[in-house]
């Protein structure tokens, strides 16, 4: 037994932690499809290491991770860890069981561990590469792969035999070694190309030192010549440049003092401009203050023509109010008085009525002994008189009220509407609408336009400020560039005048040195500067009077430098040109390649006609070694070889002939452009100043026109103020001429509504009176027939009496109600109209008039004093304009004095410069040529202080005149270091340390050899141990493959043959098989269960040949019918003695091989579960 335990956790559907333990035998896992049976496999396959997800039924790590369900979260790690038994130590590692777990994460990163201890994958490898469960292809046979075996090429399946002949470490050994021999034979490779590298560079080291050491030997005797000429050049030096400063403190002081006078003409006209822009500023800030004074005046005076028009109103409101109001407080006095008559009326009948109470109580006393028996009949009159009592007293009440109601109804009927107070009409009021709207988009328009004139002008004043402040730097920046433009125009004058000093002739003769008249390629550049030489340097004179008079004047100045002349009125010279057109190296003659002048070409024919442009030095050399003197070919490095062989190599003398004229060109292009700038400039100043001049006209008119719009807004407004005041006395005419009628009608209904119920009780009452009338005659009469009829006549009277004096009380109370209605309503109206004198008058007192005309006064005042304000300051403005402009017109005088003054001082600094220049480049120039030298200075200049260093730093001598053959002698030097080219210093020290790496590589060489020998002869080892390993493990197989494939198809025959036999380190495997009853035939024309059988042949014939630790069958059998099964069991457990297998089945013969058996189901969460039954209790079951 070699595995002991599989443990999942998170490892595809096995969500949980899941224990697999594996017996020695046979163990068999049983499932539904779909239930995470093959899984296990798989597991397997990834813990030993497989990188292919494809054979993992996968895409991408994260598919080794349940990846969850809705009843189930996903997780966060897939680990799978098998347990090897190890106590025979067939692993090398020092443990009796081991390990081996992987894990792998979401992130997409694995993780492999052995015992607990993280490591790499190729320490699994290294681990399992000897246990047979490295690169084992049939270790775990997974579904198809059975098939697959047969469907291989016969190449493809060597490596199932490779395996079981445990040659795969021979394999990886080989390759290992093969990789090694190509890296040493690429290192030998390397070597060699150094070699060859270093072999020419070892001779041309030497021939390098020799040279170096020539070199020092000239370089110090020329250190010794230039010491001395350079302590006589010093002191020469100092001398010029202690005159030159002396000649530029003078100009600098005459500068000064024409400067202090221009900076005090400047500095007023600074201040003038600074007043004035002061003043425009406070001036801009009045006017911006009197545009807002006048807005608010504006503002004030609408208010207040809005108040004016208001309180009109309300005092016309007010007076129609209070005409209302008399005739109310008459009618409510009259009401009064009415009521006050009708009261003392009722007083007087109550008084009666009380009275006659009094005396039928007085006889009801009397009467008291006889109303035992007449109590009936008088209840009965009683009642009677009491029903006709309260009958006439609502009859009294009706027609009073009904009286009231009537005088009220002839009131309303009688009154009409006064003079001046009826209701407008519709279409009046839609005309004052219509002109209130009118007013309105008027006023509206102007407003807008207004302000947009109002913003327009800001913008403009803005626009305006920024102008004169961009004018204000702009002239700032045009002094600076004047300032420049002189600079540049004194420089290049100064080098006009260096250059002309040499020559003594009047400009017009002069047609300018040959440099400046001549446009060479690039390309051949180095090469016609060689040929030319000093030769560059030669004044071109108009004639040969000129060139004679200038060869007199130069030899009358005495000695001085050398002076090449050449006159254009010279005839051109013929020449007889070499033929060379045909030579292959030939570019062409030097004067056809250089563009010049029309007065000098037939100068430059003559100077570069006789010079020949080739293509490289060994041209040069072949060609004009045969010519004679005057003839030249020239390299495109600049190497010249003359007529005859003389070769000039080096650098050459024209150079800085050339050098200096092209800073001459650059220079004046420069001053060109600062021309150019400086006119652009002035232009854009007059422009900034015509647009200054124009935008400030432009702010008057728009200053006037703004005025304009504001006189027409305070026209709109008054119109519209006007407008809204009608409109509103309309709408309020309307409306209270509206609540009249409205009130009118209401009353009037409410009257006729009365006056019916009031006719109607009238007639009810009449009606039950004339009812009363006869029941009462009917219980008189029945009340006389008794005794007591003069006692009943005495309270008959008395009684009639009562109820008359109670009739007059009810009318006079009904008199009394009515008119104290009438007196309410009258009191009602009056209180309304009081009310609404009072509105009004609150409405007018909290008009503030007093308030708004001081308002309005104040900003009128406010207004006077910013144009009292504005006056002088505008009037300054013109006076400060006039001495600007004075001051201005005399400035340009004053800057041409100074600029004039400047020039000077300016070629004065640039004479001191140039001096400064020539110390400063003769220091730098001795620093070059000796090192480090203790230079002596003047007690004006300024220098580094000696070293202290004596032994290092030299000393110039003081020499006053120079030794005849100095110059001669440093040239030559000069020379002999030019023509010897550039020379490695280091030459020695590399020629020793290249030889001793030469003899360094030689050895490696002879070592990288032998063990090229070494790895070839282990190659050859191992091709032999492999061929006969292969050959042996194919004749075993092969052996063993005729049984196997007897016992699982009960006859036939089956045989192994290597397609090729004389070579067994690449030969295929070939399977021939023949059925039992039949003939030889191919594997392709098998059907699935024989395949499956011939496959299940190979890989039980390789397991008994070279078993390994355990074996995996996944499904192996699906394709078998139920008599194959059996004898496949049989084979499988006849194999099971020696190799534990677990098997993956559906199949219920495979599993009555098992000892052990697991069944895998799949839960509601979509994760597998795991359970351990017997195979006999499995069987039963199924």
């Amino acid at each position: 037994m070699k595995l002991r335990k599989l443990t999942l956790q998170g490892y595809k559907t096995f969500a949980a932690k899941t224990e697999f333990v594996f017996d020695s035998g046979i163990t068999a896992i049983v499932g539904p499809n779909g239930s995470g049976k093959s899984n296990i496999a798989d597991a397997l396959r990834w813990v030993l290491g497989e990188q292919s997800y494809g054979t993992l039924r996968a895409r991408r790590s994260a598919d080794m991770i349940f990846a969850g369900s809705p009843q189930r979260a996903r997780a966060g790690m897939a680990q799978a860890t098998i347990t090897l038994d190890n106590s025979d130590g067939w692993l090398p590692i020092d443990f009796s069981e081991v390990e081996i777990a992987r894990r792998s994460f979401r992130s997409g990163e694995n993780e492999y561990l052995i015992n607990g201890r993280q490591v790499r994958l190729k320490d699994v490898a290294e681990l399992l590469a000897t246990s047979g469960l490295a690169e084992r292809t049939y270790t775990i046979i997974g579904q198809g792969l059975v098939d697959q075996a047969l469907s291989l090429r016969s190449d493809e399946r060597r490596a199932l035999f490779e395996e079981a002949a445990g040659i795969t470490h021979y394999k990886t050994r080989r390759a290992e070694t093969l990789r090694r021999l190509e890296e040493t034979q690429r290192n030998l490779q390397r070597v060699h190309d150094i070699l060859e590298e270093l072999r020419p560079r070892v001779t041309s080291l030497k021939r390098q030192a020799t040279r170096t050491r020539n070199y020092e030997q000239i370089s110090t005797d020329l250190h010794e010549l230039l010491r001395v000429w350079y302590g006589y050049k010093w002191e020469q030096a100092k001398i010029d440049l202690r005159a030159a400063r002396r000649a530029a403190g003078a100009a600098d002081s005459a500068w000064a003092a024409a400067r202090e006078k221009l900076l005090a003409h400047q500095g007023r006209i600074d201040d003038t401009q600074r007043r004035l822009a002061e003043a425009q500023q406070r001036a801009a800030e009045l006017q911006t203050g009197r545009d807002r004074l006048r807005q608010e005046l504006e503002t004030a005076r609408r208010t207040q023509a809005v108040q004016r028009e208001r309180r009109a109103a309300y005092q016309r409101q007010m007076a129609e109010a209070e005409g209302e109001l008399a005739p109310l407080e008459e009618t409510s006095v009259a009401a009064r008085a009415a009521v006050e008559a009708a009261m003392t009326d009722l007083l007087a009948a109550q008084a009666d009525y009380q009275t006659r109470q009094a005396q039928l109580q007085e006889f009801a006393v009397a009467y008291e002994e006889r109303r035992l028996e007449i109590v009936a009949r008088q209840s009965e009159v009683a009642r009677v008189e009491a029903e006709r009592g309260q009958a006439q007293t609502a009859l009294a009440q009706a027609q009073g009220q009904l009286a009231q109601l009537r005088l009220r109804r002839d009131e309303l009927s009688g009154e009409t509407t006064p003079a001046g107070d009826e209701a407008p009409d519709e279409a009046t009021i839609a005309a004052r609408q219509e002109a209130v709207a009118a007013a309105q988009t008027e006023s509206t328009r102007l407003l807008a336009a207004r302000d947009d004139q109002s913003r327009a002008r800001g913008a403009e004043l803005a626009r305006l400020k920024e102008l004169r402040r961009t004018a204000r730097d702009a002239e700032g920046q045009l002094n600076r560039l004047r300032g420049e433009l002189a600079r540049q125009e004194e420089r290049l004058a100064q080098i006009d005048r260096q250059a002309q000093s040499a020559i003594r002739l009047a400009p017009e003769r002069v047609a300018g040195r040959l440099a400046a008249l001549l446009r060479i390629p690039d390309a051949h550049r180095p090469a016609i500067v060689a040929a030319l030489g000093e030769r560059l340097a030669t004044w071109l004179v108009t004639d040969s009077d000129g060139l004679w008079r200038a060869v007199a004047e130069a030899r009358a100045a005495g000695p001085a430098a050398r002076l090449l002349l050449a006159a254009l009125d010279s005839a051109p010279a013929a020449m007889n040109r070499p033929t060379v057109a045909a030579d292959p190296g030939v570019i062409g003659w030097a004067d056809d390649h250089v563009a010049a002048a029309d007065p000098a070409a037939h100068v430059v024919a003559r100077l570069l006609g006789a010079t020949l442009l080739v293509a490289d030095a060994a041209t040069a050399y072949r060609l004009a070694a045969g010519w004679p003197p005057g003839w030249a070919a020239v390299a495109p490095d600049g190497l010249i070889v003359h007529g005859g062989g003389l070769v000039e190599v080096g650098a050459a003398a024209g150079e800085d002939v050339l050098a200096r004229e092209t800073r001459r060109r650059t220079e004046a292009a420069r001053l060109a452009e600062a021309r150019a700038a400086l006119a652009q400039r002035e232009t854009e100043t007059e422009q900034r100043q015509a647009a200054i001049d124009a935008l400030q006209s432009q702010l008057d008119d728009d200053a006037d026109r703004e005025r304009e719009w504001g006189r027409q807004l305070e026209t709109a407004n008054r119109q519209l103020n006007e407008a809204r005041r009608l409109l509103e006395q309309t709408v309020r005419q309307r409306d209270f001429a509206a609540r009249r009628d409205a009130e009118r009608a209401t009353a009037r209904s409410q009257i006729a509504a009365r006056t019916a119920q009031a006719e109607a009780t009238i007639a009810a009452q009449t009606e039950r009176l004339t009812r009363l009338d006869a029941d009462g005659s009917t219980a008189r009469a029945r009340l006389a027939t008794l005794p007591v009829a003069e006692a009943q006549q005495q309270q008959q009277g008395l009684s009639q009496a009562l109820a008359a004096a109670q009739t007059i009380l009810a009318g006079r109370q009904a008199v009394v109600d009515s008119r104290r209605a009438t007196l309410n309503q009258s009191e009602t109206q009056l209180g309304r109209l009081r009310r609404r004198l009072e509105g009004l008058r609150e409405q007018l007192d909290g008009l503030a008039g007093d308030g708004d005309e001081a308002a309005t006064l104040a900003l009128e005042g406010q207004l006077a004093e910013i144009e009292t304000a504005l006056t002088p300051i505008l009037s300054e403005m013109d006076t400060d304009r006039g001495l600007l402009t004075r001051l201005q017109v005399d400035s340009p005088a004053r800057q041409r004095q100074a600029h004039d003054l400047e020039t000077q001082l300016t070629q004065a600094r640039i004479r001191q410069t140039q001096h400064e220049n020539q110390i400063e480049g003769l220091q730098e120039r001795i620093r070059t040529d000796l090192g480090l030298v203790a230079l002596s200075y003047d007690a004006e200049q300024t220098g580094a202080p000696p070293l202290p260093m004596r032994e290092v730093v030299e000393e110039l001598p003081a020499v006053a005149e120079l030794p005849p053959d100095i110059e001669e002698n440093i040239h030559h030097f000069r020379g002999q270091l030019q023509r010897m080219g550039p020379i490695n210093p280091d030459a020695p020290e590399e020629l020793a340390t290249t030889e001793e790496r030469l003899d360094f590589l030689s050895r490696q060489v002879v070592d990288l050899a032998e063990t090229d020998a070494q790895l070839r002869g282990v190659i050859a080892e191992l091709d032999e141990l492999t061929s006969k390993a292969f050959a042996r493990t194919v004749e075993q197989v092969n052996g063993i493959f005729d049984d196997t494939f007897r016992q699982l198809f009960g006859g036939g025959s089956g045989r192994l043959t290597m397609t090729d036999p004389d070579d067994p380190t690449s030969s295929g495997v070939e399977i021939i098989a023949r059925l039992p009853n039949r003939r030889e035939q191919g594997l392709a024309l098998l059907s699935g269960g024989e395949r499956s059988l011939t496959a299940a042949a190979l890989i039980f014939s390789l397991l008994k040949v070279a078993p390994p630790p355990f074996c995996v069958l996944d499904e192996v059998d699906a394709a078998l019918d139920e008599a194959n099964v059996n004898r496949f069991r049989d084979v499988l457990r006849e194999l099971g003695q020696r190799t534990q297998f677990i098997l993956i089945t559906h199949n219920r013969g495979t599993v009555q091989a098992a000892q052990t058996l697991y069944g895998v189901s799949m839960q509601p969460d979509s994760s597998s579960q795991v359970i351990s039954i017997k195979p006999e209790e499995y069987l039963h079951r199924t």
